[in-house]
């Protein structure tokens, strides 16, 4: 019989005193007893994991509470304490303690670099800007979990100071009979919380994550290992830096905090992680709390090879109960995690055919001797050009797919607008937070070339086409020099003169155009051979327009003569609706026709599948043609659309299967997304419903940016959550505001931008909308935004010009607050440049006398800054950067 072992996973108890008790023992009482004798039924359980928050504020009392819940709640399971495994929650945090040390932190996260955090938790190290002894305030805000925890759990074992970290977490090995060493790893993710907007600035750190993942070599651990955390990855400041760690050296990981239980499988190119999240055990007892059983099968080598779940949740009724509505594939609550076996192909295959990449092997060639040189010479940009729908990024992305293993950090793509490119400091800044680099702009460009080199990552720029954008495009890959390169445009001649490799990408020969036909759509018969070679030749061997035309050929059930005809037919009818389409250049008008020929029987043939939804599912995919390049997810898919989720992937699988979309790589979006080809965008934006989508992605996205009022946290750290998955998206969007929305998008942002960034994208647009002639009111918001977004992303000298242009613009108009908030932003950063003196005047002469405080002398670094809370009750309306707990 196979070696199986059975885990309690509950999280997020929020033991708090005053609680109706009768409340909890309904659910916890009785009721949990007879939950346990359910789960009992399915074998003795070896382990109980609790992944976070077992008080609600941190304090004594509390965990005596919850030591009492606790016991009374593993005692029917016969497993003693050594069997309870405890991770802390942003809830086990004493909020009232090590204020300053909290506020410093979350100060000077944006600029100070996650390598040198993990290094002062690791050795007590203080990074620039932080000083000896913050540390321990920091951990001191623990004290009563570590307590309670050591004293009485009775549990040493998992306390920081006896782990191999020695500051962070713990790891624990047990040896039961029959079973490989179990390593329960436990993650300490709630040192660095704090306030309500905790999301996206916790941190793990890579030294914690190395520790207590791997052995006293470095290598991973043998045996089965478990790790216990508290809150999504994707809540963390450092996730670039640990979710590779953790995938490589983690079997299964648990977490709480959300509520919410949750399965999910994240792929990346030679590596896999399972991640498992717990409901939470008590909230209410109208709340449907939730447990899971997790029973891992192990393989004859002492590996997981599956994972049974059982999924138990509270009814208010006043039951547990097995829950199938958490998955559809969980009948009767239970899912085996993976498969036993995969499901069953429907009886008619609709998935849409394999990518498929025709011929360019000279090119390929050309570009592997270029970027992958064999001796020690630095690689060698190379510039794909060629006209539309040649299929320059397909190429690009299949020697990246040929290639893989020497790319092991990944293609990161750079997709530039042509008619309004980012300079070349501010894609360097895109690319820096993009990578997890939050470096000033002194060595930006060193540490991303240090970066792109060490992790061996491709970088692949697309859409230079337009002088704009090449000239930014050129100074970029100046400041990159030897990194792997790839551009792709229609700009021809790019590169030449500075040494770089100039792919031009031919037509297709008919060979290959009919190589791509027969892949895409069925092999011809030799009968069929002259009518296959008269419709390569009608299309002009143009690759996107055989690959449409293939698209079309396969769902439409024609032959190529058929085909032919309706192609002929169409092309006669056809006539450029927009006289400034970019492929009207005066040599591609015949290509041009044959796209659009080609597109519009597509779009035909698709009015016919989609049935009696046509007309509006239609509409809706045209407006997609104002969807982001870059890509876009299920919700801002749906409402850029105008349709709902379950209509647009009707929709989109449709298309798919048509050709005229594809779907985004796991790899670049686990969540799901998809994208449009610009030229098959380009022809949708000139169909009658499209004028619709752009409104509908501002809309979108000015929906989601303002920070809501408190009371609302969850419902903002969705919306937030849903912009930080769409930042490509929200990059391109910045960049195509129209000038009379500029002022409403600042407003609406502000608070986003400044702590979530991207901040090269908002730097530019304040700097755009500054050009636009604002009035003086909105002149001095955007210079605000401008200085806090330069300041958060390393671009100390633009802040400080900002903060001053903003301070004379607002002495002239004698708002005495204005000029405050502006002279504690000065100041700001100031200190973070090291002129301590000067941020000390200012604070003391310009800022302090206007929130009515006393001046003072020089104080201790941690106490520079005005109580938030007398700035605010001085200036009601004073912004919230100025009241939310700067008192560092």
């Amino acid at each position: 019989m196979p070696a199986t072992l059975r885990i309690l996973h509950i999280s997020d108890l929020h033991a708090i005193l005053g609680r109706h008790a009768w409340r909890v023992q309904r659910v916890l009482g009785d009721a949990w007893k007879r939950n346990l004798d359910e789960l009992l039924e399915d074998g003795q359980f070896d382990l109980v994991c609790f992944t976070g928050d077992v008080a609600h504020g941190g304090k004594a009392e509390e965990y005596a509470l919850a030591q009492s819940l606790l016991t009374q709640l593993l005692e029917p399971l016969g497993l003693s304490m050594d069997r309870l495994f405890v991770v802390p929650g942003n809830h086990d945090i004493d909020r009232d303690l090590g204020k300053a040390a909290w506020e410093m932190l979350r100060k000077n996260l944006g600029r100070t670099d996650p390598g040198a955090l993990a290094q002062w938790m690791a050795e007590d190290r203080p990074p620039l800007g932080y000083e000896k002894g913050q540390r321990e305030l920091l951990l001191s805000r623990q004290a009563a979990y570590r307590e309670w925890v050591g004293k009485t759990l009775k549990r040493p074992e998992l306390l920081p100071e006896n782990s191999p970290h020695g500051t962070l977490g713990f790891r624990s090995t047990l040896r039961l009979p029959g079973l490989p060493d179990i390593h329960v790893i436990g993650l300490d993710s709630a040192w660095a919380a704090g306030d309500d907007h905790d999301s996206g600035k916790l941190l793990l750190t890579v030294d914690q994550v190395g520790a207590l993942t791997t052995g006293s070599d470095g290598k991973p651990l043998s045996g089965f290992r478990l790790a216990l955390v508290h809150h999504p990855l994707t809540d963390l400041f450092d996730e670039k830096h640990v979710s590779q760690l953790l995938a490589d050296n983690v079997d299964l990981l648990l977490r709480g905090h959300l509520h919410e239980t949750s399965v999910e499988t994240l792929m990346e190119p030679g590596r896999l992680s399972r991640q498992l999240a717990a409901g939470s055990l008590y909230a209410s007892d109208r709340w449907p709390n939730a447990c899971h059983a997790i029973t891992v099968h192990f393989d004859e080598r002492g590996r997981p090879s599956r994972y049974a779940l059982r999924f138990r949740t509270w009814s208010p009724n006043g039951h547990w109960f097995d829950d199938g509505g958490v998955y559809p594939e969980a009948r009767g609550g239970r899912l085996s995690w993976p498969p036993d076996s995969p499901a069953p192909l429907p009886s008619k295959d609709t998935r849409p055919p394999p990518l498929v990449f025709i011929g360019r092997d000279a090119e390929l060639s050309r570009m592997a001797r270029c970027v992958l040189p064999e001796d020690k010479r630095p690689p060698v940009p190379v510039s794909i050009q060629g006209m539309p729908g040649l299929g320059k990024t397909t190429l690009a992305e299949h020697f990246f797919a040929l290639h893989e293993q020497h790319f092991p950090g990944g293609l990161l793509r750079l997709v530039l607008d042509p008619q309004a490119p980012l300079r070349a400091v501010q894609l360097l800044q895109q690319l820096a937070e993009r990578l997890g680099l939050l470096v000033g702009l002194e060595r930006l460009a060193e540490r991303i070339r240090e970066h792109l080199h060490d992790s061996r990552v491709l970088l692949l720029v697309e859409n230079v086409d337009s002088e704009p954008a090449a000239e930014q495009s050129v100074a970029l890959v100046r400041q990159l020099r030897g990194c792997p390169l790839l551009l792709t445009g229609r700009l021809m001649g790019l590169g030449g003169a500075a040494g770089w490799e100039v792919i031009e990408v031919p037509l297709f020969a008919e060979t290959q155009a009919l190589e791509q036909l027969d892949a895409e759509w069925r092999t011809a018969q030799p009968s069929e051979l002259p009518q296959r070679k008269e419709l390569a030749r009608e299309l002009g061997y143009l690759p996107l327009a055989l690959h449409l035309a293939a698209g079309y050929l396969r769902i439409g059930g024609l032959d190529a003569s058929s085909f032919l005809n309706e192609l002929r037919a169409q092309k006669l009818s056809l006539a450029p609706r927009d006289k400034a389409d970019r492929l009207l250049d005066g040599t591609h008008g015949r290509e041009r026709a044959v796209l659009a020929s080609t597109f519009e029987l597509s779009l035909r043939l698709l009015r016919k599948q989609l049935g009696a939804d046509a007309e509006r599912m239609l509409s809706g995919l045209e407006a997609l043609g104002h969807a982001p390049v870059s890509g876009f997810g299920t919700r801002l898919g749906a409402a850029v659309a105008g349709l709902s989720e379950e209509e647009l992937r009707k929709l989109l699988h449709n298309a798919l299967l048509l050709s005229l979309l594809s779907q985004i790589p796991h790899t670049e979006r686990p969540d799901g997304a998809w994208r449009i080809h610009p030229l098959v965008a380009e022809f949708l934006r000139h169909q009658p419903a499209a004028t619709a989508g752009f409104a509908r992605l501002s809309e979108w996205f000015l929906t989601r940016l303002p920070e809501l009022e408190p009371g609302r946290e969850q419902e903002q750290g969705q919306s937030w959550k849903e912009l930080h998955q769409e930042t490509a998206a929200l990059v391109e969007w910045l960049a195509r505001v129209p000038q009379e929305d500029l002022v409403e998008v600042e407003r609406a942002g502000t608070d986003y931008a400044r702590q979530n960034g991207p901040y090269a994208a908002w730097i530019a647009f304040c700097e755009r909308a500054l050009k636009s002639s604002p009035s003086d009111d909105a002149r001095s918001n955007l210079l605000w935004t401008l200085g806090l977004v330069s300041y958060q992303g390393g671009a100390l000298d633009r802040g400080l010009s900002a903060a001053e242009e903003k301070i004379r613009l607002d002495e002239g108009r004698k708002d005495e607050r204005e000029v405050a908030l502006a002279s504690g932003m000065r100041a700001d950063i100031l200190q973070a440049r090291g002129q301590l003196d000067e941020a000390l005047r200012i604070r003391r002469e310009e800022e302090l006398p206007v929130y009515g405080l006393p001046t003072f002398s020089r104080p201790a670094a941690s106490s520079t800054r005005p109580c938030a809370s007398v700035a605010k009750s001085s200036f009601p309306s004073s912004r919230s950067w100025a009241t939310s707990a700067h008192c560092s």
